[in-house]
């Protein structure tokens, strides 16, 4: 059986495979949330203005109902979030600009 090669391979030319996203924990309070039903998403996202990088926001999307809720109840209630996502290499960009992360997971703390 001969070997089996990328679709794009060209033989003599060095192809490079990005490196899978990282997945990383940011903290943050959340500014606003905006829900969608578009023909390939159903979601919403969030901005996040980070504790750890004051003056900097990036934007979350999820299309898990229970992490939609929790994004609205840290927006409601001012509490500090954090999230576990990794960033997009090609993000549909809400509002324009912003790093965006497709988040895994998100605690709600108690104190603000």
């Amino acid at each position: 059986m001969p070997p089996q090669r990328l679709p794009d391979y060209k033989p003599g030319i060095t192809h490079v495979l990005s490196p899978a996203p990282v997945t990383v924990e940011l903290f943050g309070h959340v500014t606003l949330v905006e829900s969608y039903v578009l023909t390939d998403f159903t979601g919403c996202y969030a901005l996040i203005a980070l504790r750890d990088t004051p003056g900097k926001t990036v934007a979350v999307l999820t299309s898990q109902h229970r992490l939609q809720t929790l994004l609205e109840t840290a927006l409601s209630t001012g509490n500090l979030m954090s999230f576990l996502g990794r960033k997009s290499t090609n993000p549909p960009t809400p509002r324009g600009g912003l790093e965006v992360y497709n988040m895994d997971g998100l605690t709600l703390y108690s104190v603000k």
